[in-house]
């Protein structure tokens, strides 16, 4: 039978275990409080999540990060904070993906994912990266304008700009331009799009969205899948549309739909060999009863291959009746909660705030 789009919707019998790294690290940023955001996630559901999915999470691990710096009249930024903190995620992800574990890397600002990809670069496959962001973050030491570090992630990965951020993990296996797909950048600096030319990686913009809805983005998906070992995905959430995603440091208008970014995350998680992803840019201050973490999480789930939402939570016990009984116990654990924070709001309400 020919291959049709029903397929997306079957899941997976099994999936890899899953390692959590929380990186409370906020100063690649000038917005304080996203250190807050792994708590946030975690507070919101993420281990319920994983659990209602089905999925083992193989070990926890937080990242020490340095706090209550004083301002710095360094530029860039906090440049030395960066460099180290990046250092610690790319052994803890390197060594992660070498025993072939899923890695969630839950951010605070962008910069700690110039750690998480060079780690996952660094295991001994060929890794292609879907950057999914609002902003380019293709500066380097000399080109940027706010000398924050968190706008230095692309071009560090793909072994450009400053040693120090460059040169974190395996120096000889840096990510391909190649390998490095955009998606939904669309708040340029104006020395951005040139940078993006230079450096050979592929993007496409919020304008091609608008243009061509996601048929270009899935063929973009797949070509990258087709070239690469595994993938890793740095999802930065204020590439969502405000309506839908306010809990970040630097809302934005006219990004994804809650429809487009969840499609995004489903092709990937159906389609893609998928190494781990980021979470990043959270701020929990700014998040209205919990919408934006409870994205992630719905996100996050797709990625994997899997899908939480309202309904599944609430076919779960009926599922569970259909299987063993060691695996009811596992699947039912967290269906309570989840029904609670997922509940359409005409048959819930207002989910109350943390």
């Amino acid at each position: 039978m020919a291959p049709d789009n029903l397929s997306f919707y079957e899941r997976p019998a099994s999936r890899n275990p899953v390692s959590i790294i929380s990186i409370p690290f906020e100063y690649g940023s000038d917005a304080r409080g996203l250190a807050k955001a792994p708590r946030h996630l975690f507070d919101c559901g993420l281990e319920r999540m994983l659990n209602v999915i089905g999925v083992t999470i193989e070990e926890k691990e937080i990242i020490a990060c340095p706090k209550n710096l004083a301002p710095t009249l360094q530029f860039p930024k906090y440049l030395q904070e960066t460099a180290s903190v990046a250092r610690a995620v790319c052994a803890s992800v390197a060594a992660r993906r070498k025993k072939r574990e899923t890695v969630i890397s839950l951010c605070g600002d962008h910069a700690s994912a110039i750690g998480s990809i060079a780690g996952a670069a660094s295991a001994g496959e060929r890794i292609g990266v879907i950057y999914i962001d609002a902003h380019p973050d293709i500066h380097t030491h000399e080109t940027t304008i706010s000398g924050n570090t968190h706008a230095m992630v692309a071009s560090a990965s793909m072994g450009l700009g400053h040693p120090l951020l460059s040169e974190v993990g395996d120096r000889r296996v840096k990510v391909q331009p190649k390998d490095f797909l955009y998606l939904g950048i669309k708040d340029f600096d104006s020395q951005e799009p040139a940078l993006i030319r230079q450096s050979g990686a592929r993007s496409i913009t919020m304008l091609d969205v608008a243009l061509h809805g996601l048929a270009q983005v899935q063929k973009a998906i797949d070509a990258l899948s087709k070239q690469v070992d595994s993938v890793w995905i740095s999802m930065d959430m204020d590439s969502i549309d405000k309506q839908y995603s306010p809990g970040v440091a630097m809302p934005c208008t006219d990004g994804f739909t809650r429809r487009e970014i969840i499609s995004i995350a489903h092709h990937i998680g159906v389609t893609c060999n998928v190494a781990g992803f980021d979470l990043v840019e959270m701020l929990p201050a700014n998040d209205i009863d919990n919408k934006t973490a409870v994205l992630a999480l719905e996100i996050s789930a797709r990625f994997l291959g899997a899908e939480y939402t309202w309904y599944r939570s609430y076919m779960a016990p009926y599922e569970a009746k259909r299987t063993p009984k060691s695996v009811v116990q596992k699947s039912l654990r967290g269906v309570t909660r989840a029904r609670s924070l997922l509940r359409p709001r005409s048959t819930h309400g207002r989910v109350r705030a943390k």
